[in-house]
């Protein structure tokens, strides 16, 4: 991938990049090895960015608090006997580098990216040693997760060296080796978190004597253990990336096919409007020179007839038009969903600061693109929306987060019911309810049903992600999320988002058009 390839070329490198990211987060969840996962992504990693070698690692910290890099992922590029037997013995359980004075030693130092187009000049690099493959260009690339630096990619040797191009290309890989790296920390935890039950458990059998405070001691461990546990799910989920790119992609390749499609449905539309005025005019000829013919032309005259009655044309021609008409509504639904597709593929390109974000408006939007779907036909959907500020925030993540709670409100109702939608200002805050006439949920799954990987849905049908990531999206938002429900009678979730402030607002009106600042 280069910064100056053809457009095409750029489309495709990325397309690879997002494929092979979720591959791997496919691979993730499903519990493959970290090692070999990592590796795969170093392959892709350096095939895209044509560098000769590069690595895959993990930032930690000795107890006296300096960091270091322990790999996950390597380019064997041992230059001796000696170096080579080391990698056999130390690259499956991760190599450790320690010297800070080095490229990738000032990444971790500064937490910062390092780009250096000639290392041999650069005072931050700390040389190679005799016979080591030369280093003509270097990029260290951080990444982090709320504050801390969780690991580091490092990349040699590209033609022509790096730039902001490869930098900014990166940055989904980067979320996804940090997503990778955080879920095994997790995962880590949860595995000690276990076997300090086992003992727990071992304790109690051996002290029954003891019984009601070690099961006291063993039930604080375990909601300490449980809240820490969850804390990293989210951070982990946090990070994982949504496939908007894809969705872009989808939308563009369906948007031409569809505009021959309503071409085509115009111009059917005006023929079968000729044909109906001809076949009206045949109809008064009919019945103004009927009665007068004989012989043949009477008998050709009265199989036309017989021929129109068996056809049935004319609940035919009374049908046509509304036929047509529904058809070039639906394929107008279409278009306007990939042009809403489009324009959020823009709007998430263009977001990077924080925006005025008009929630009504992201409502009816996110309304727009579920009406074909889960909603129309089966839910009765009531809005009320009222006067409301604009807040501060990002708004796909919000139009996320709406999406998804309108999506589960669809599926909570089996047959028919309703969707009820609505905002209101209080205060300083901005409240959206969305209730549903649905299942609803006893109090045991309402109090879960924010913990990652939750679901109440059949295997195969829901990740248990969404409603994690929506109440993580919200408390980024400086927001809350509220539930209520019960049993037979629905669910109601109400967010509470702070105003954007009125001396914001202004900022924002006068610059219109240029970042936030």
């Amino acid at each position: 991938m280069t910064t100056g390839a053809p457009m095409e070329q750029r489309l495709e490198s990325t397309n690879r990049l997002l494929r092979a990211l979720t591959e791997a987060q496919t691979e993730f969840i499903r519990g493959s090895d970290a090692q070999g996962l990592f590796n795969r992504l170093l392959g892709v990693l350096l095939e895209l960015t044509d560098s000769e070698y590069g690595f895959i690692g993990e930032v930690l910290y000795a107890p006296e608090g300096v960091p270091y890099l322990r790999t996950y992922a390597i380019t064997n590029i041992a230059w001796t006997g000696e170096l080579r037997e080391v990698y056999a013995r130390q690259a499956p359980l991760g190599m450790e580098f320690r010297n800070l004075r080095t490229l990738f030693g000032a990444v971790m130092t500064s937490g910062k990216h390092v780009l250096s187009n000639n290392p041999s000049a650069d005072p931050r690099s700390g040389g190679v040693p005799p016979g080591h493959p030369p280093l003509r260009a270097f990029l260290g690339l951080p990444f982090n997760s709320g504050g801390e630096l969780v690991g580091m990619v490092g990349i040699a040797n590209r033609p022509g060296g790096y730039d902001q191009g490869v930098i900014d290309f990166l940055q989904p890989f980067l979320a996804t080796c940090c997503s990778v790296i955080l879920g095994g920390r997790s995962e880590q935890q949860r595995r000690q978190a276990e076997e300090t039950l086992r003992h727990r458990e071992e304790e109690l059998r051996r002290h029954r004597d003891h019984l009601e405070e070690l099961v006291q001691v063993r039930t604080e461990k375990l909601l300490r253990t449980t809240k820490e546990l969850e804390r990293h799910q989210l951070s982990h989920q946090e990070k994982l990336i949504a496939l908007g790119e894809l969705a872009g992609t989808i939308a563009h390749e369906i948007n031409s096919p569809m505009g021959y499609v309503m071409s085509n449905l115009s111009m059917l539309t005006r023929y079968i409007a000729s044909l109906e005025r001809m076949l009206q005019r045949y109809r008064e000829f009919e019945q103004s020179v009927g009665a007068h013919l004989q012989g043949p032309q009477a008998e050709a005259l009265a199989s036309l007839r017989t021929l129109w009655e068996q056809e049935n044309l004319n609940t035919v021609l009374a049908d046509v038009q509304d036929l047509l008409g529904e058809t070039q509504e639906g394929t107008q639904r279409v278009k306007d969903i990939i042009q809403s597709l489009k324009q959020r593929m823009q709007h998430q390109k263009e977001e990077a600061y924080p925006q005025l974000v008009d929630l009504n408006k992201e409502l009816a939007t996110a309304l727009k693109m579920m009406a074909g779907d889960a909603l129309e036909g089966r839910c009765e959907v009531r809005t009320a929306y009222g006067e409301v500020p604009p807040i501060l925030g990002f708004p796909i993540e919000i139009s996320q987060v709406f999406t998804h709670l309108l999506s589960n409100a669809a599926g909570a109702i089996a047959d028919r019911g309703e969707i009820r939608v609505t905002t209101k200002q209080e205060g300083e805050m901005v409240v959206v309810s969305i209730s549903d006439t649905g299942h609803g949920m006893p109090p045991e799954v309402q109090a879960r049903i924010f913990t990652p990987f939750f679901t109440t849905r059949p295997p195969g049908r829901g990740t248990g992600l969404g409603l994690a990531i929506s109440y993580n999206i919200i408390s980024r938002h400086h927001g809350r999320i509220e539930v209520q429900s019960q049993p037979g009678q629905g669910t109601t979730f109400t967010l509470r988002l702070p105003a954007a402030p009125e001396a914001l607002r202004a900022a924002f009106t006068t610059k219109a058009g240029s970042a936030p600042v």
